[in-house]
């Protein structure tokens, strides 16, 4: 089955014919797709020639990231990456994006499908539509059935705030491709690019809704809604917060479950006689512990190999309940060391971890700041702790 194409491949074939306007420019965010000439993200997930090591949290400059509903501070000029989850897709967001290269990039990707042929007859392109002047919808089937196509969905809505969206197997039922098949879809799947309301960098959400990379998103925002923030605090360490909402079928745990997976695993890993086997686990805190103003559960684990290398994994959780609504989310909150010593690729050593002191007192000064975003709830509702 050839393999489906991408908005990175295409934007970075754009790029080849038109460097003067653009370039990809990401090597560290695997998670969220960067096109610039210069741009912040980018120069900071240039790849890297020299660790970054840890800095006592109080010397390193922290500003306050917006994250689904919720905020907490981050440190400042670290490698960053987003996850964006929203409207019965993975979102992402395309940088320095100045319409023409937009109209570009959107072009190659239907072309793309449409310069592929289908098994059945005709092509890979089941349905193309652009919606108003700043969007487009592109429907394609894998090369063997017209069962579960997918879509991509691109909006821009300024140089700096275009997304794309991509929504996998679509119920079309295996009917033949026409004009009147993908229209519903169409008509279903564009009323939220008018509910993307972008933010100035820095800017703080002024309005209810899901913070995501840029932007708010008001109004519904569909099953497992998600937006995540992961930062590399120093080489190969990493802080991170993740919020979800409308759970529909998927496995929660609350941060205890994640403990119990982690010491499960340890001592199956205990058994074998090699450098990277777990020689100890030790749980270094386990408590209930409420943070601005909602209830979770927190725990400090460290694990060390029989090669002497030690981790840590510092987890705060709210579970969230399934088949629940906005009201009921998980959030979790995350602070981990690297597992092993060095890192992969390029073999660029992680950076030398402080004393465990140190490193709790970090924890400690980032959580400290997390709490529920003023506002951020329509209709004064207010959060619901599952656990």
């Amino acid at each position: 089955m050839q393999a489906m194409a991408s908005i990175r491949n295409v934007f970075e074939s754009v790029a080849s014919t038109t460097t003067t306007m653009i370039q990809c420019a990401f090597k560290f965010m695997a998670m969220a797709l960067c096109i610039a000439s210069v741009n912040v993200q980018a120069v900071a997930s240039a790849a890297p020639t020299l660790s970054v090591p840890f800095e006592k949290s109080e010397a390193m400059s922290w500003k306050t990231e917006y994250v689904g509903r919720v905020q907490m501070n981050f440190p400042l000029d670290r490698p960053r990456s987003w996850s964006n989850e929203f409207d019965m897709a993975v979102v992402k967001r395309l940088y320095e994006m100045p319409p023409e290269t937009f109209w570009q990039g959107v072009e190659v990707v239907r072309k793309r499908y449409e310069n592929q042929k289908h098994r059945k007859g005709g092509t890979r392109l089941a349905y193309f539509e652009k919606v108003g002047d700043n969007a487009a919808h592109i429907f394609n089937y894998d090369d063997t059935s017209y069962w579960a196509p997918d879509l991509h969905r691109y909006v821009h809505l300024d140089n700096q705030h275009a997304y794309e969206f991509k929504t996998g197997a679509l119920g079309t039922k295996g009917v033949e491709p026409s004009p009147s098949l993908f229209k519903p879809f169409v008509a279903t799947y564009s009323p939220i690019f008018s509910r993307i309301h972008p933010l100035k960098e820095g800017q703080a959400p002024e309005r209810d809704g899901l913070a995501i990379d840029g932007a708010v998103v008001s109004g519904e925002t569909g099953r497992n809604a998600k937006a995540g923030l992961r930062v590399e605090i120093a080489t190969g360490t990493f802080l991170s917060i993740a919020y979800r909402e409308n759970h529909y079928q998927v496995l929660l745990r609350n941060s205890f479950e994640e403990l119990a997976v982690d010491e499960n695993l340890a001592k199956k890993m205990a058994v074998y006689d090699e450098p990277r086997a777990v020689r100890e686990f030790k749980v270094l805190r386990r408590q209930e512990r409420t943070l601005g103003g909602i209830s979770g559960q927190e725990f400090i684990a460290k694990t060390t190999l029989k090669n002497g290398h030690s981790y840590y994994r510092f987890n705060w959780q709210v579970k969230g309940a399934n088949d629940g609504e906005l009201l009921e989310p998980t959030i979790a909150i995350n602070l981990n060391t690297p597992k092993y010593p060095k890192a992969h690729p390029g073999n660029l050593p992680f950076a030398e971890l402080p004393p465990e002191t140190e490193l709790i007192k970090l924890w400690e000064f980032a959580i400290a700041t997390f709490k529920w975003r003023p506002g951020a709830l329509p209709n004064g509702q207010t959060i619901k702790a599952v656990n």
